[in-house]
């Protein structure tokens, strides 16, 4: 049996297995007790729910979005123009990005009326106010900005270059769905309307912007709709700008 092992076959098989290995350890960190640990100091209430929501997010940044990328970066690939992070590719763009942030809106929108106890949060606390929701908004865009970088980035281009557009739509898509089974049939099966689509825009349009956008789109108004439409959740009034005590 001969078998032929060369450079770019050696190059894709640790990109694939290091996006698997680098989202196994965000998901292990996370469901651990390491992040109650770093928070052990804080009184149990609302600032530790936002702290332990914030060392999540920014432990994922590191782990699938930083890391990945100095390696990238060193070891395979200096030029991250391919990915399309520019001003210029926003604006050629801009139109596909309002219909597509439009189109989550509309779809969230109903979803949360069809189901009013859907709760998308990961900050469990009942009483909101804009600073509390800013800062939840913040701690997903970190970490989806990471995100994004290795799935639709690092994995999807590296893919597309080795076997070509549709394989690499196929693996990405694979891969994106199969780690999302642990949440659920639900988030499993979105995942991969979620993912086709972003997969196809991103190398069609040449841009990783749209999947980030779209992404941060979907957890921005998912959790809005959450607070808005869900009984058991509210947005309050504050006088002062700054995070309720209880």
């Amino acid at each position: 049996m001969n078998e032929v092992i060369n450079d770019s076959g050696i190059i894709i098989s640790v990109v694939i297995l290091s996006t698997i290995i680098f989202y196994y350890l965000y998901y292990y960190f996370v469901n651990s007790n390491l992040p109650k640990k770093y928070c052990a100091g804080i009184t149990p209430g609302t600032k530790k729910e936002v702290m332990l929501f914030l060392i999540k997010k920014c432990y994922g940044f590191l782990i699938l979005g930083l890391i990945p990328g100095i390696l990238y970066y060193f070891f395979l690939d200096k030029n991250f123009e391919k990915f399309g992070l520019s001003v210029n590719q926003l604006s050629n763009n801009f139109s596909i990005i309002l219909l597509l942030i439009f189109v989550i809106i509309v779809v969230l929108f109903f979803n949360q009326k069809a189901n009013k106890q859907h709760n998308s949060l990961q900050i469990n606390i009942s009483e909101w106010n804009v600073f509390l929701f800013m800062i939840n908004v913040s701690g997903w865009i970190i970490y989806l900005v990471g995100y994004e970088f290795l799935f639709r980035g690092i994995l999807l281009f590296e893919c597309n270059n080795s076997f070509g557009f549709w394989p690499a739509i196929a693996i990405n898509i694979a891969v994106y769905s199969a780690i999302h089974m642990v949440y659920g049939k639900e988030q499993a099966f979105g995942s991969l309307i979620f993912g086709g689509i972003a997969c196809y825009l991103t190398l069609s349009c040449g841009t990783l912007l749209i999947p980030i956008i779209m992404h941060i789109s979907l957890s921005f108004f998912s959790d809005y709709f959450s607070i808005r439409y869900n009984k058991s959740l509210s947005f309050v009034s504050y006088k002062n700008f700054h995070l309720p005590l209880k």
